[in-house]
């Protein structure tokens, strides 16, 4: 298990830590069962048992999951395509008022991979499913669903009717730079750039298609221990995640600036330079978090 997949893994279950083992370990296999009881209940049926609007929502988490993660291979194994298929079917159903939505699909790897990692040795790179058994996959797959389910309870409301949740963030997130990082919002303006064209798709997939995979898993430690405080955290992380592109920002003009911000050159990042997003982030909760009328719709 790498340092990261560790330390995703014990905040994962930082949950647990107040209860008595032995109570811990029955919270998580009751968790487990009640999982295992939904697979046929929602998903081991024909279509003919299902309404138009489940049909329709299983289709599209079908054509959403080949496109997850594109580049770890391993996700692209048929027995872990048909789990993330499976978990996140199950979640839109189970969560109507929002349901599946494109992007979810994303937001489970960090846990799969975690929840693997104990089950299979060495570099995520070397993995293979071939020792993976029918029990093992339903047990990650019940822990992924519940952990996918406690980091989307605080922001339902992104992925609600019109996602007024992504959209406030992102107006947030303009308004903090405009305190914190003018030149930027100024330089956007004036290149005719609105945040939203570049800043959804961070909210939405809270910037785990921004930076490499394994870099992401540091990024969900964090989110996990914010708790109930992650929704505004990640005001905090999108602000100091644009402000470390300032000088490149100030220098591009419209079509290369887009180009630059729809793919950012993170492809060698690793985990001291989301460490180093993080802690201009904190800063950033420091110096604004009392200000919250500047940082509210």
């Amino acid at each position: 298990m790498s340092n990261e997949q560790r330390s995703g893994r014990e905040v994962i279950e930082n949950g647990l830590k107040n209860l008595g083992r032995s109570r811990q370990a029955s919270v998580l296999a009751r968790k487990r069962r009640e999982y295992l009881d939904m697979v046929p209940e929602f998903y081991d049926i024909e279509n003919d048992q299902r309404t138009e609007e489940e049909v329709g929502a299983l289709r599209q988490v079908s054509v959403d999951v080949p496109r997850t993660a594109p580049n770890v291979p391993f996700f692209h194994e048929p027995v872990i395509q048909k789990s993330l298929e499976r978990m996140l079917y199950i979640w839109g159903i189970r969560h109507p008022a929002s349901g599946y939505v494109q992007g979810m699909n994303d937001l489970v790897t960090p846990f799969l991979a975690v929840f693997l990692s104990e089950a299979l040795p060495g570099p995520m790179d070397s993995w293979t499913p071939d020792s993976l058994t029918e029990g093992i996959m339903l047990d990650m797959e019940a822990d992924c669903y519940w952990c996918l389910s406690k980091l989307l309870e605080g922001i339902q409301d992104h992925y609600t009717y019109a996602q007024p949740g992504i959209q406030r963030t992102v107006f947030r997130v303009k308004e903090l730079i405009s305190k914190n990082n003018a030149a930027i919002v100024d330089h956007l303006d004036r290149e005719g750039i609105d945040f939203l064209q570049f800043a959804f798709r961070w909210v939405n997939c809270i910037l785990i298609r921004e930076v490499p995979f394994g870099a992401a898993i540091r990024l969900w430690d964090t989110y996990l221990a914010e708790g109930g405080k992650f929704s505004d955290f990640l005001v905090y992380v999108c602000a100091a995640f644009l402000a470390c592109w300032q000088k490149d920002i100030l220098g591009l003009e419209f079509q290369e600036l887009m180009m630059f911000l729809q793919k950012l050159p993170t492809q060698d990042w690793q985990e001291l330079q989301i460490e180093s997003v993080l802690s201009n982030a904190y800063v950033l909760r420091n110096t604004w978090g009392n200000a919250q009328s500047h940082l509210h719709m």
